[in-house]
């Protein structure tokens, strides 16, 4: 007899009756929602604290603040990615928090006329300077001309007796890493103008993270740009993306920051972290902001790791990104031991991902694990679940639970230890192998899965299975041996 709860065996008014069924018709294809997280300011509209969606670049604008993180995050995201769901979660900056600041001090007047290239966090600021020019002139020049090329320079600008205070818009350490210098590319500082920079610093007191299980609720956020990266804040990250990855939420995500610093400060920074879903970009010295540097990442590897979790991300462009130097080879790759991420730069300054991997390295006991080495694992991983769990619930979903089918008719809806176990070799074989290529090596999976209906739980069954995962490719070695003579 064929069960249809919808039509009760108690019916008998003549008719015709036919339940439409869509419970397992459906096939997925949801849009994975992207979160960009950062600081607002003031003039930003969306209350701190609260997640929103964006409509656009403007959106963002209005939202966050004309020159704010999260409206230059914003802009840098979708200038590369264009179709994933995009929010953000605004924090204003702590109001005990320190802006950071650097002095730009004239030291000698121009002997001839020309344009100073001054570069912001890789923005063009031009100053004219005229011949003669008194230095305490040419840094009110300077001061006016940064404030003229807009919000969107991160830094303002007051000067007084030839030196130029730059103040960081944001509180907070992010204004640590804003760079600042001369001639980016080439250009000639004009005549007898003598101009010193010192490094942004003295920015300290970051927003706290706050409660993100509250926060984030029950959306999935697939993909997260963190453009706030001090380490309490990497730390709260790294908690809600373990609690989000296991039972019973089951909806985790990767998140993407960045840090700007030499080998050794790259080096000390990464080896202090121990986080699965977190991937942290080696800036080295470049120019673009670690904010900016985290959107522009996050909305190159989202899209790729959507379409296909397991296959190398290198060599996606990153548009956006200002690349000068880089790491040495020896450097890179010591930071691949050490939780940092990679890119490449081209001889046009244009950059690339090198190899994206997660900060995880250590075991409990310290000892060392590249079990979710590259940031592929828990993402395929995810998928891998999703796809098992939406599968379950489409075909289980409303049956009755035995051990093993004892003969009974078709039509009963009735889940057996065989029909789960037919599903999970069915799943991999078919949709995980075949379809999707995430995964290999099909008969050893069958041979060590496991099913099982629980002893003292008949209405639940357990497996344990071990999928064999595909790597993103990156190295080929080879030896070559040679011969004179054969």
């Amino acid at each position: 007899m064929i069960s249809i709860p919808q039509l009760p065996q108690a019916l008998r008014y003549p008719g015709a009756y036919i339940v439409v069924d869509g419970s397992q018709a459906g096939l997925g294809g949801d849009i994975p929602a992207v979160l960009l997280v950062g600081q607002k300011l003031a003039a930003g509209t969306a209350a701190a604290g609260e997640i929103t969606r964006l409509a656009g670049v403007q959106d963002a604008v209005t939202k966050a603040g004309a020159g704010s993180m999260l409206a230059q995050m914003a802009a840098r995201y979708r200038a590369v990615d264009p179709a994933l769901d995009l929010y953000m979660l605004p924090y204003a900056d702590l109001v005990a928090g320190v802006a950071a600041s650097a002095a730009l001090t004239v030291t000698a007047a121009p002997t001839a006329n020309g344009v100073l290239a001054l570069y912001v966090a890789g923005r063009l600021v031009n100053v004219g300077v005229a011949a003669g020019q008194a230095v305490a002139a040419v840094a009110t020049a300077i001061a006016a001309a940064i404030t003229a090329a807009g919000a969107d320079i991160p830094v303002t600008a007051v000067a007084a007796a030839g030196v130029v205070t730059l103040t960081a818009r944001h509180k907070g350490t992010c204004g640590n890493a804003i760079d600042v210098r001369l001639n980016l590319y080439g250009e000639t500082t004009p005549a007898g103008l003598g101009v010193t920079l010192a490094a942004m610093a003295g920015g300290a007191g970051d927003p706290l993270p706050g409660d993100l299980a509250a926060i984030l609720g029950q959306r999935w956020y697939r993909y997260v740009a963190l453009g706030i990266n001090d380490a309490a804040t990497l730390a709260a990250w790294h908690t809600e993306s373990q609690r989000r990855y296991l039972p019973p939420i089951q909806a985790g995500f990767r998140a993407f920051t960045a840090h700007r610093g030499d080998f050794a400060a790259a080096s000390a920074f990464g080896l202090t972290k121990n986080y699965e879903h977190i991937s942290d970009l080696s800036l080295e010295l470049n120019p673009t902001s670690t904010w900016e540097a985290a959107a522009i990442v996050c909305a190159a590897a989202a899209p790729r790791l959507a379409n296909s979790p397991v296959e190398s991300l290198e060599g996606t462009p990153l548009p956006g990104m200002i690349g000068v130097s880089y790491h040495d080879w020896t450097n890179s790759n010591s930071l691949l031991f050490k939780g940092m991420s990679l890119l490449q730069v081209a001889k046009d300054g244009s950059c690339s991902i090198k190899r994206l991997i997660s900060m995880y390295q250590f075991r409990p006991d310290g000892s060392a694990d590249d079990a979710f080495l590259d940031i592929n694992v828990a993402e395929v991983m995810e998928r891998i679940r999703y796809e098992q769990r939406i599968g379950a619930i489409q075909r289980f979903t409303g049956t009755a639970a035995a051990k093993s089918n004892e003969g009974y008719r078709p039509g009963l809806r009735i889940t057996t230890v065989d029909d789960v176990r037919a599903y999970l070799l069915s799943t991999y074989k078919h949709r995980l192998m075949q379809e999707f290529g995430w995964v290999q090596n099909y008969d050893y999976y069958k041979v060590n899965l496991i099913v099982e209906q629980d002893p003292l739980n008949p209405s639940r069954f357990n497996f344990a299975d071990q999928p064999v995962l595909l790597s993103p490719y990156y190295i080929l070695a080879g030896v070559g041996q040679f011969r004179k003579a054969v």
